[in-house]
């Protein structure tokens, strides 16, 4: 029996994702490229998008539209690359520990974040402190969110 191979039939990984926002706006994410209205407007200085994360989304709040993607850090954990998105334009905000992104305290708003791994520590019964850093989606804006992370730590 003759096996033969197509490279038409191998599978490449998935490097491209996109979002349509309810105000209309095409985003998409290729080859660590944001693509808004398809106007090329970010472009990631390294191709490190998790393409296939089911964290990589939207959110909509009070008018303002977020995109949120997940990336490798060469860390123990992912983070978010979070933008802003308006006028056409990717506006980066700030980075963010990956993880689901939900009503973790029962607020009425939705957060996330956390903290790094710790590293090992030398004495078996103890630990490194890490602090953990959560933000929340409040009023059209990412804001941290001091008691939710109070809580945690």
């Amino acid at each position: 029996m003759i096996i033969i191979s197509s490279p038409a039939l191998a599978q490449s990984p998935a490097n491209n994702i996109a979002f349509k926002s309810s105000q209309g706006h095409m985003v998409s994410v290729y080859n660590g490229s944001i693509i808004v209205n398809a106007k090329r407007s970010y472009h990631l200085g390294v191709d490190n998008v998790v393409y296939k994360s089911r964290r990589n989304k939207i959110i909509e709040d009070k008018g303002n539209v977020f995109l949120f993607l997940e990336v490798t850090d060469g860390t123990k954990k992912n983070k978010f690359y979070i933008f802003s998105i308006h006028n056409s334009i990717a506006d980066s905000l700030f980075t963010a520990i990956a993880s689901d992104v939900k009503d973790l305290d029962q607020d009425g708003f939705m957060e996330f974040g956390g903290s790094e791994a710790s590293p090992p520590y030398p004495a078996a019964d103890s630990m490194y402190y890490i602090p953990s850093r959560f933000y929340e989606i409040k009023n059209g804006q990412i804001t941290f969110d001091g008691a939710y992370t109070e809580k945690v730590d």
